[in-house]
């Protein structure tokens, strides 16, 4: 398009509502502040988003904009006499040129004064010697070593340039808690970008959303005097200007770039997060700068062919039989917080919506409260009926500001699914294979705090998927299947609660295989034979893995025991299925929330306990013919055909019942992991919801009670973990 009379209404009226607003911008800028230059700038890059439609001459007036912002986001970050007086003559001459082209008319010169901008206080650093750019403004990247944006900060490299930032907290600690949240929502935008544009070079939105980001970083950092996080980021979006003029094709070399650099920049925010929550402000941030130096080289001067995407070789030792058994220990986390704010150091953005809601119930709280306290002191409030109307009301909106609260901590899971396309491509390329991830169920919300812990567990079973599960290219093809392997991952809302199901395509699990080694090492014993149900649940012993080699992802013996470990203190289950050479899947069921527990109030003798319902089956009055013992399983219930261990509540927690026979009682049929119980208790009280409380000290340790609740009539009610009721001895009968 070389004409602005071919430009759509809507998008000149897009184009015009943005340049009088950078008029109202420049009418309150001045010398030595920094006001009102973000804000231009935002307004600029917007303009740039739409640039490839403009004509050449407005394309040129854009270009001649940038030189002059960046400027002065490079320098000082801030206004002087001289910009200021450049930049409104710029936005006079632009308008003048857009006018013309509208009319018809030949536009006008840009003023010779709009040249080249006025240097700023603090001129970049210079080109770097061992890259010629084919841009001017490719400047030297100031980089560290690559590492996701999950793992522990990457050391530099003996002898490699390091770059030192230091934030200035008694001052900026505010600001810099923003800065720490949006870094990490940007890093998040750019990794999502990165890998689109991976799937599609091609992408203008994608490459334009990586360019933006990075901009907004800069212009962040530069605000901030974070220097070292600035000219990175203005060495990444150089690169990334070179993409968006087309000088530079998106191949290998862009994308590593461009993901080493965001990695650098994620582990430098990271410890910004962790000195604004406390921990050991004032130490200079490190930023190694040589590898993602060398990347960004290598992008702006590729070799001759460069397949995108690229595949590892194959490695030299033999892929393991089974499917995922042993995972790595978990990287060490970082300390890092996002504000003071909350009471770990976290943040949640709340939708508008929902603090609109809580707003207007808290005012009905209000009223329905005067109401009461009227009719209390006797004056002409409601009596009778309309007493208890409002008694009611108070009640319903008690129930509905609960659930109000819960919910502004409920977060979809896309964000953590997104982390994990970038795990499987990593893996699927250092280990020659080729792996898709789909996802389904993104936004499916889950408490913030789940959110953040189930990081650790994806990420081990994800990652073993990929290295266990899924077949070498050639493997898979041999046995009719593509040679891309497919990992799923989808989140849905089942039984009040939330699963997370991880399946692969791959080889599926031997399960006589596990059996084996779990005799040969002594797990279980040599005469033990197992269904395929039990023979799948060894895979959750400590120390047993069938990988034929050690990895650098798997196969050290530290394994799914750990997973399921972690899962279990989140109030959760994992169970597994497989089918030999079509594939596993793992289920994770999870409450919505660690806050709330929707509960079974069950009670003994006089004492009342709460068991969550999420693993509650049934409940039911045994008939005497349906109970019986097993010699070396003591007492049991028939459920339908199925012989289920039954667990006297009250011998196995020491507490007195007044029932003299099982018949007499309810059995509560709970299950974990693929296991049952039949937990025998004196009566059922009543299902609801609970704010669950920790009991402190004297409960440390104890594996049976996981938390306490406060009933209606001000009593606790102790929450039993159902994992340790399913596999507890029996104690006080045979």
């Amino acid at each position: 398009m070389t004409d602005s009379a071919d430009l759509p209404l809507a998008l000149l009226d897009e184009i015009g509502q943005r340049l009088d607003r950078i008029a109202e911008e420049l009418a309150f800028v001045s010398a030595g502040s920094d006001l009102g230059l973000l804000p231009i700038n935002a307004l600029v890059m917007d303009l740039e988003d739409v640039a490839s439609s403009l004509p050449p001459v407005l394309r040129e007036g854009l270009s001649i904009a940038r030189r002059r912002l960046d400027a002065r986001l490079d320098g000082g970050g801030v206004f002087d006499a001289a910009s200021i007086e450049e930049l409104n003559l710029w936005h006079s001459a632009f308008l003048a040129v857009l006018e013309s082209s509208l009319t018809g008319e030949p536009p006008p010169p840009w003023p010779e004064a709009l040249g080249e901008p006025t240097p700023a206080s603090t001129a970049p650093s210079a080109p770097p010697t061992d890259v010629t750019p084919t841009d001017a403004r490719v400047a030297p990247p100031v980089v560290a070593s690559a590492t996701t944006l999950d793992a522990a900060p990457v050391a530099a490299s003996p002898g490699e340039t390091v770059a030192t930032f230091t934030l200035n907290l008694p001052a900026d600690r505010e600001l810099l808690g923003e800065f720490h949240a949006e870094s990490l929502e940007l890093l998040q935008q750019i990794e999502q970008s990165v890998l689109r544009l991976e799937d599609n070079p091609g992408e203008r939105e994608a490459i334009n959303a990586i360019f933006r980001a990075f901009h907004t970083f800069k212009g962040s950092a530069g605000f901030l005097k974070l220097e070292a996080l600035q000219r990175l980021a203005h060495d990444l979006e150089s690169l990334l200007d070179l993409v968006r003029s087309g000088s530079l094709a998106v191949g290998r070399g862009v994308i590593d770039a461009i993901l080493k650099g965001a990695d650098v920049l994620a582990d430098c925010t990271r410890r910004v997060g962790a000195q604004v929550g406390g921990e050991r402000p004032g130490t200079p941030v490190p930023v190694p700068i040589e590898a993602v130096k060398a990347a960004i080289a290598r992008a702006i001067s590729p070799p001759a062919t460069e397949p995108l995407p690229a595949v590892a070789p194959p490695r030299s030792d033999t892929a393991p039989a089974s499917a995922p058994v042993a995972v790595p220990a978990p990287a060490p986390a970082p300390a890092a917080a996002a504000s003071p704010r909350d009471s770990d150091g976290a943040t949640v953005r709340v939708d508008a919506g929902k603090l609109d809601d809580f707003v207007n119930l808290v005012g009905e709280l209000v009223i329905a409260q005067s109401i009461l306290l009227d009719a209390r002191e006797g004056s002409e409030g409601p009596v009778g009926h309309d007493r208890e109307e409002a008694l009611q009301t108070l009640k319903r909106i008690t129930r509905e500001l609960r659930s109000n609260a819960i919910s502004m901590r409920m977060v979809a899971v896309g964000g953590l699914f997104r982390k994990m396309t970038r795990l499987v491509r990593d893996t699927a390329g250092s280990i020659g294979k080729k792996v898709q991830l789909e996802v389904a169920g993104e936004d499916t919300e889950l408490d913030r705090q789940l959110v953040d812990k189930m990081g650790d567990p994806l990420i081990h079973m994800i990652r073993n998927a990929v290295d266990h599960g899924i077949e070498l290219p050639h493997e898979r093809v041999a046995a009719g299947k593509s040679a891309v392997g497919t990992v799923r991952l989808s989140a849905s809302h089942e039984h009040g609660g939330v699963v997370l199901r991880i399946a692969d395509d791959g080889r599926g699990i031997d399960g006589a295989r596990l059996e084996a080694k779990a005799q040969e090492k002594g797990l279980i014993p040599a005469t033990a034979r197992l269904t395929p149900a039990e023979q799948l649940e060894l895979m959750f012993l400590p120390g047993l893995s069938t990988a034929s080699s050690v990895t650098d992802l798997s196969g050290r013996g530290v394994g799914m025991d750990v997973v399921r470990r972690h899962i279990e203190s989140l109030r959760g289950t994992i169970d597994i299925a497989s089918t030999p050479g079509q594939g596993t899947t793992f289920s994770i069921r999870l409450p919505l929330t660690l806050a709330l527990i929707d509960g079974l109030l069950v009670r003994v003798g006089r004492e009342r306990y709460v068991l969550p319902s999420l693993a509650v089956r049934e409940c039911f009055r045994p008939e005497a013919g349906a109970l019986g013992a097993i010699h070396a399983q003591g007492e049991v219930v028939n459920v339908r055909g199925r012989q289920v261990p039954v667990l006297r509540l009250g011998d196995f927690l020491g507490h007195p019942t007044a029932l003299t026979s099982l018949a007499q009682g309810i059995m509560v049929l709970i299950e974990s992991a693929g296991a049952a119980r039949a937990v025998w208790v004196d009566a059922l009280v009543g299902k609801q919801e609970m704010i669950i409380k920790t009991l402190g000290s004297p409960f440390e340790g104890n594996s049976v009670v996981v938390g306490g609740a406060v009933l209606g009539d001000g009593t606790v009610g102790l929450i039993l973990s159902v994992d340790a009721l399913v596999r507890a001895e029996r104690r006080g009968r045979a």
